[in-house]
């Protein structure tokens, strides 16, 4: 059951790091064909398995999603992250987003068939790869190798405080990222329901789309 809740974060993580050594002429059909893998992988690996449990009882993950993405194009706005990093070593720095822009990149029909398969993965792929693992697996295994003894939506401090220094590292926007990820900690402990967590992430990617494709603010995309 493990590889169930680890596999879609490895093979996403690894896969868009792979996407990056390619020019922009490859990326938007490379980027298609890893969303659209992930998704057929996701939907054979967690349908008719007690993994998640959909449900339409969801106004409270749609209020910290939209809550979390305000708070985050908020945080990410002040570019914390960019006044010391300078004082930090290089293997530390964070890395900027490839920030792609497929309407300078494409034309037409090519471009907004990026967007789709963009939205694509970002609104549903990332959700249900990264909420498997960072507090589906991670949060429980922290405080119990035997993890799936562990009852989601268990707290401890420093399981809680480990996760969210990963999930921060793993994002160039440091402050954001380390209040979003309490953020939908905190829904999980509440509401002890993973598969809130994925829809609350779900609308906060969604509407983070939106804003960049509306506003033009590219680098956090």
């Amino acid at each position: 059951m493990t590889q169930a809740y680890v596999i879609p974060f490895v093979l996403y993580l690894f896969g868009t790091s792979f996407l990056a050594r390619f020019g922009d002429a490859w990326y938007p059909l490379l980027y298609g064909g890893l969303v659209l893998g992930m998704l057929v992988y996701l939907v054979w690996l967690l349908v008719g398995k007690p993994i998640l449990r959909p449900h339409w009882r969801v106004l409270p993950a749609v209020a910290v999603g939209l809550m979390g993405i305000g708070l985050w194009i908020g945080l990410a706005s002040l570019h914390v992250e960019e006044q010391f990093a300078q004082w930090l070593p290089a293997w530390l720095r964070p890395e900027p987003r490839v920030a792609y822009n497929p309407l300078e990149h494409l034309s037409g029909a090519s471009a907004w068939a990026f967007i789709s398969m963009r939205l694509l993965g970002i609104a549903v792929v990332v959700p249900l790869a990264e909420e498997l693992f960072w507090r589906g697996f991670l949060l429980r295994w922290l405080i119990d190798p035997e993890w799936e003894r562990v009852p989601l939506g268990e707290f401890t401090l420093s399981s809680c405080l480990t996760v969210t220094l990963m999930f921060t590292l793993a994002h160039p926007e440091w402050l954001a990222a380390a209040v979003y990820c309490l953020l939908i900690n905190g829904l999980l402990y509440w509401k002890k329901d993973l598969w809130l967590c994925v829809v609350a992430h779900g609308v906060s990617n969604l509407v983070l789309a939106l804003y960049v494709l509306i506003t033009g603010a590219w680098w956090l995309w």
